[in-house]
């Protein structure tokens, strides 16, 4: 995209699909428009560690410290859930989810459960969209000088 583009507030083509689905928690996507709701998608996942793994992390209790087993095992839920909502959303040929929220939660000692859902759209990026508030300010300022130096 060139910079006149970008200054003048076009948002790249999202091509959905498989190839890329963008996310947000928000209603939306700043400088897109939603031309279609495709539906709710979610992404489940639930692991747990090996017994040698929950021993040494129950000794952890004891100690103090990071349980940097379970740490490991929610970031892996959590991607797990995330990837399983993104392929739900590619079969329904979307290219962005929105109102994205996680649960989290302890299933059984040891595991781990996540669930993700949102609303998968397909978007189109809103031509010449100028952001308003700090962004379109800094890009106004640009703009200005970019004149001034011509």
């Amino acid at each position: 995209m060139e910079r006149e583009e970008l200054l003048a507030g076009t948002r790249p083509e999202i091509p959905g699909g498989s190839k890329k689905i963008i996310m947000t928690g928000a209603e939306g996507f700043d400088g897109y428009e939603i031309m279609e709701y495709k539906g709710m998608v979610w992404g489940i996942s639930v692991r747990a560690k090996d017994m040698g793994q929950d021993c040494a992390m129950g000794c952890k209790h004891l100690t103090g410290g990071e349980l940097s087993s379970y740490s490991q095992l929610g970031d892996e839920s959590r991607q797990k859930a995330i990837n399983k909502m993104l392929e739900m959303a590619a079969r329904q040929r979307a290219n962005g989810i929105i109102n994205v929220n996680f649960e989290l939660s302890g299933a059984a000692h040891g595991a781990s459960e996540v669930v993700v859902h949102g609303t998968a759209v397909v978007i189109k990026p809103v031509i010449n969209y100028v952001p308003t508030g700090a962004i379109g300010n800094i890009l106004a300022d640009m703009q200005e000088l970019l004149e001034k130096k011509s």
